[in-house]
């Protein structure tokens, strides 16, 4: 009998021979064992070497990791120094070069008017109550059309049942009606300008009104409340119920038949009656004789001057606070000085919360109560944080929580865990890319937050960045450990000793903080390299994956 050769035997285990050799070969091997055991070591063979082909090409198209030396104790000091010197020289040439360029722009800047913040609070509601009704309008509109429109187009899709089909259409036709419908009547009197909204005497405005505009003139009368913004809001009329007044300067003139709350740089109340409570706030307040509060009174500003029949208490803080009128009850002041004027009357105590010669009270002022000056209370002597226990337990406790945390963050994401910090200018490279999204992230968030839509994303993002901080001296920790011990010794007691080391350092007296930001800064360039490195490569997956 003549036997196939090897060649012949390992064609046919690789199905390379024309059908009739193929088959006359088939028909030797079935009726001869030694073949038959030959053919078959082939087949094996031929199927181990195409798998490990297969693997082989799986591993050349996997990235190689580049191999980074952990850096010695010696050189972890001497990448912190070699930051620490370059801040140092930034700074040194900051001063040198570029201190006068600083100063002069200072200058500059000081020497162009800026509004107070009344003003520009003020510019900002007028703004939100002329042009933010429409813009929230306009934007809530889009979202609950695209939120309409991605539903019924979802239940149109599902084709499942006749049911789903005609919900879905009812719900766009809904939702387009109420879009389309006109807006609902106010319950108030709205009237809004650019420039000056004037309500002339003879007319009443039965209801609530409110206004915006850059001058507000009020001289009819208002029966419900009235809300006025802008930048000179002047109000003679009578008003039957509250007045909310939010202005540069604010002048009142009127009864008022409830309270009156307002914020201006400037306020004037005269000849008026004031049926509930005056809360005011402001550089400058002013409340002239022949007004009479039948509540209390409340001030905060600059300079206060009260001439006016208060029938509660006066509760003013402000540098300069004088009162000349009467107090029906008591008078609680907070203040550099306070002035008691000739003709004023306190039915009540008087308490003032400052210096005793801060206090002048003419010869025929009354009180039918006490007069209590209240000193400041001296601020404690500020003692050794190292001498405290409640110091060490805080450190203790955040101890063990960075180590639960540290321990739950590996578990989730192990690659974070085997992270090294690298030795000289790879070491200043990590520390650098850590800076630059420090500095940019919040940046970043800012400008997306500028947009409506992108408000979302600015708060996510400013959280992330948030986590961050408090992630990158965990990740310092588990390397310093691991440098220390080892990573023989396990994960657990190598983040252990490292957030120890690294609470020790943070806390050293005078260097602590600085070396408390570069490790802050070492951490987030670890963290930002691990994620540029697996993010684009193996996606969110990945990352979790480690």
């Amino acid at each position: 009998m003549t036997h196939p050769s090897e060649l012949e035997l390992s064609m046919l285990a690789d199905e390379a021979l024309p059908a009739p050799e193929a088959t006359r070969l088939t028909e030797h091997v079935d009726a001869c064992e030694a073949c038959r055991t030959r053919l078959a070591a082939l087949r094996e063979e031929s199927t181990f070497l195409a798998t490990m082909m297969a693997l082989e090409g799986e591993a050349a198209e996997r990235p190689v990791p580049q191999f980074t030396r952990p850096a010695s104790l010696r050189g972890f000091a001497i990448l912190n120094l070699s930051t620490a010197l370059v801040i140092w020289l930034v700074q040194f040439l900051w001063k040198t070069l570029f201190g006068e360029l600083v100063i002069e722009a200072a200058d500059w800047a000081t020497s162009v008017y800026m509004p107070d913040i009344y003003e520009m609070t003020s510019t900002i509601a007028l703004y939100v109550l002329q042009e933010g009704t429409a813009m929230l309008d306009s934007y809530l509109g889009f979202v609950v059309t695209a939120l309409a429109a991605i539903t019924a187009l979802s239940l149109l899709l599902m084709r499942r049942r006749a049911l789903a089909d005609a919900f879905g259409v009812c719900l766009l036709i809904a939702s387009a009606a109420a879009l389309t419908a006109p807006a609902p009547a106010h319950a108030v009197e709205l009237r809004r300008s650019e420039d000056v909204v004037s309500i002339p005497a003879e007319e009443t405005i039965d209801d609530t009104l409110l206004v915006a505009s850059e001058t507000v003139r009020i001289a009819g009368d208002v029966t419900g409340n009235l809300v006025a913004v802008g930048k000179d809001v002047e109000i003679s009329g009578t008003v039957g119920g509250n007045v909310i007044a939010f202005a540069e300067t604010v002048t009142i003139s009127g009864d008022v038949g409830g309270t009156i709350i307002g914020g201006a740089s400037a306020h004037t109340i005269e000849t008026t009656a004031v049926a509930g409570d005056l809360w005011l706030a402001g550089d400058r307040i002013e409340v002239l004789e022949g007004v009479r509060v039948d509540g209390n009174a409340a001030f905060a500003g600059e300079r206060a001057s009260v001439a006016a029949n208060v029938g509660k208490d006066l509760l003013a803080a402000g540098e300069t606070i004088e009162v000349s009128g009467e107090v029906g009850q008591d008078v609680e002041t907070a203040g550099a000085r306070l002035r008691l004027l000739s003709g004023a009357r306190i039915g009540g105590n008087v308490r003032f919360r400052g210096r005793e010669e801060r206090l002048y009270r003419d010869d025929d002022v009354v009180v039918d109560g006490e007069v209590e000056i209240v000193a400041r209370p001296e601020r404690p002597e500020r003692r050794n944080r190292y001498l405290t226990l409640a110091f060490y337990l805080w450190q203790v406790g955040e101890l063990i929580a960075a180590f639960l945390f540290g321990l739950a963050l590996f578990w989730l994401v192990p690659g974070l865990g085997r992270l090294n910090i690298g030795a000289g200018v790879e070491g200043l490279k990590t520390a650098g890319v850590g800076f630059i999204a420090l500095v940019s992230v919040p940046v970043a968030a800012v400008l997306v937050a500028l947009t409506l839509i992108g408000m979302p994303f600015a708060f996510f993002g400013f959280i992330a960045w948030l986590l961050g901080l408090y992630v990158a001296l965990i990740l310092v920790g588990a390397a310093v450990g691991r440098m220390v011990l080892g990573d023989e010794k396990g994960l657990a007691l190598t983040l252990l000793a490292g957030l120890a080391m690294v609470g020790v350092i943070v806390n050293l007296p005078f260097v602590g903080g600085l070396l408390g930001f570069l490790l802050t800064l070492v951490g987030y360039g670890l963290l930002v390299q691990y994620l540029f490195r697996v993010l684009p490569t193996e996606g969110p997956a990945g990352a979790a994956g480690g």
